[in-house]
């Protein structure tokens, strides 16, 4: 009940917060700096403390300005990106974003521009961006164009999360509870396919219905999901945080917690490697078998045939990265970097290049850091 409420959004509050937020701002910067004897200490701190709780318990923008003085606080510990814009004016790349913040799931444009498209959770783009597939309202899967307007609406009894496009559009998997469920794209035929680990999405193999997922017992399975056959498990492996399959449907990634693994197409194990951290995000390049892999604070490239890369991280930010989107050219890899608050843009090639957006979170109207959910092509 407490998460349902947080997401409510109360009319007026993101202004509020902004308005009090600028008070609060402006009296620190032009504060007169005070010497404060080691004794005083103490009070001090339990005073702020009191000012905080009454604030956050009495008014929601009070609330509103206790978690933009802890975002602050937490960005100012980490600088981030040198000369980074104040404003996501431009992607460096053909090609659209979906973002997904608080309030909902945003599309950017490549001029810059975006739009918000609804409350939706756990949105994702279809197969060459012409719909998007979300979750409203936790428990109803939902199907919209990029221009707001509903397709089709399936509720259920269950939580969902992850839906997930075929390579053409023709089936949404998707999570409810602990179910693996697969929809036609036109919101028919709806049918379960088996237990599921609600906690990672599923993926499917280019060019097939096929869709691998992780199980309950922890191992991952790949199943024709118009049969519902079980095709190949792979063996048990702890804390599988994501899997996902290159474009040409021949290799398939399992993401460990601290240790990667790469399957071919029948099951067959290719390679297996440590991340030497803990890993949080892998994405495999457009056309290639080299994916972008997040460990921690750092940012690689490893060729999945051989499980080998150059462990010199092509970006590094501390404490932690969140993330990992490729520019559909291949070109460009997007990062999100919470502690800083910016999104970070990578150029990958023989001249490497660096860009970045600060101030994110105010840009998506969130209390806390946007998501990542594709880049995607522009639509002619």
């Amino acid at each position: 009940m407490k998460r349902e409420l947080q997401r409510i959004e109360i009319p007026g509050e993101y202004d509020a917060r902004r308005r009090t937020w600028e008070v609060v701002r402006k009296a620190y910067a032009e504060r007169e700096p005070v010497s404060w004897p080691r004794r005083h200490a103490r009070e001090l701190a339990l005073a702020a403390a009191v000012v905080a709780l009454v604030a956050a318990a009495v008014t929601p923008p009070g609330r509103s300005v206790v978690n933009s003085i802890r975002d602050a606080v937490g960005r100012e510990k980490v600088a981030g990106v040198r000369n980074a814009q104040p404003e996501l004016l431009r992607l460096p790349a053909p090609g659209r974003l979906l973002v997904q913040s608080r309030r909902g799931a945003w599309i950017v444009q490549q001029d810059g521009s975006r739009r918000l498209l609804g409350p939706y959770r756990d949105a994702t783009w279809s197969p060459h961006g012409r719909f998007i597939v979300g979750v409203l309202r936790g428990r109803e899967l939902v199907t919209v164009d990029p221009q707001g307007n509903v397709r089709w609406e399936k509720p259920r009894k269950q939580r969902l999360a992850f839906p997930r496009w075929s390579y053409e559009g023709f089936r949404i998997a998707y999570l409810a509870g602990s179910t693996l469920r697969v929809i036609v794209g036109n919101g028919t035929r709806d049918r379960g396919l088996g237990p599921a680990d609600p906690s990672v999405p599923p993926a499917w193999r280019p060019g097939t219905h096929n869709v691998a997922y992780l199980g309950t017992g922890g191992s991952v399975r790949v199943v024709d999901a118009d049969a519902g056959r079980l095709l190949w498990r792979a063996p048990r492996l702890d804390g599988v945080r994501a899997v996902t399959w290159s474009d040409d449907g021949k290799r398939l990634l399992v993401l460990g917690q601290e240790s990667v693994r790469g399957y071919g197409a029948s099951g067959r194990l290719i390679g297996k490697t440590p991340t030497l951290g803990r890993s949080t995000a892998a994405a495999f390049a457009p056309a290639s078998h080299r994916f972008a892999l997040i460990v921690e604070g750092s940012l690689v490239l490893i060729d999945l045939d051989t499980m080998r890369g150059s462990r010199r991280p092509l970006f590094t930010g501390r404490p932690a990265l969140r993330d990992v989107a490729w520019s559909p050219d291949g070109r460009w890899l997007l990062i999100g970097w919470p502690a800083a608050d910016q999104l970070v843009f990578v150029r990958v090639g023989a001249t490497p290049k660096l860009s970045a957006v600060s101030d994110v979170s105010r840009q998506f109207h969130s209390h806390s850091f946007p998501g990542i959910g594709g880049w995607t092509v522009s639509i002619a």
